[in-house]
């Protein structure tokens, strides 16, 4: 197509240092980050992982300074670090993932308007989202029960309704904070 005809945005709406990008270069941009974004949902379950292993009070009482966490209040804050420090250690790397985004979004693929930006942020935002739920929720429980579905293939369903409600603490603490 040499013309793309439309109703002009509100000029207000338009970022100015793009407007002069040519749509074609853009898209092809637009396709790459989409690429890379959607290798990087598949793999958001490395960084999910590290976190729920290594956000314990047993790693925190292995820095030198730290060993009275085990041990404060007769266990008590251990079990509160337990409980909370996965959780809040993700929150903050998904605060992160709209900066990313529009930063992708603007200097990357030079998006010509606010609102497309927006609406790529939300997006991707989402994507990453149902990543983090599915890894969260189903994942963490089949990989623990991965030698018994395969040492009992038939009883698939019935391994999975045992395991599945084991990360619901997790999944509903997470909702809460």
């Amino acid at each position: 197509r040499v013309l793309n005809a439309a109703i002009a945005p509100d000029p207000r709406d338009i970022k100015w240092e793009n407007a002069h990008i040519n749509l074609s270069w853009s898209a092809g941009r637009e396709w790459t980050a989409n690429v890379a974004l959607g290798v990087g949902a598949i793999l958001w379950s490395v960084p999910v992982a590290a976190i729920q292993a290594w956000a314990t009070a047993d790693s925190l009482a292995s820095i030198p300074g730290f060993e009275w966490i085990m041990s404060f209040d007769g266990g008590d804050l251990a079990s509160l670090v337990n409980g909370y420090l996965p959780v809040v250690a993700l929150l903050a790397i998904i605060l992160l993932l709209p900066i990313i985004f529009e930063w992708i979004a603007v200097n990357y693929e030079l998006r010509k308007t606010h609102s497309d930006v927006e609406k790529s942020i939300l997006t991707r935002y989402f994507y990453y989202q149902l990543a983090n739920i599915y890894i969260t929720v189903t994942a963490g429980s089949i990989w623990t029960s991965l030698s018994d579905i395969l040492d009992h293939p038939g009883n698939v369903f019935a391994i999975l309704g045992k395991s599945l409600p084991t990360v619901v603490g997790y999944f509903v603490t997470l909702l809460m904070t």
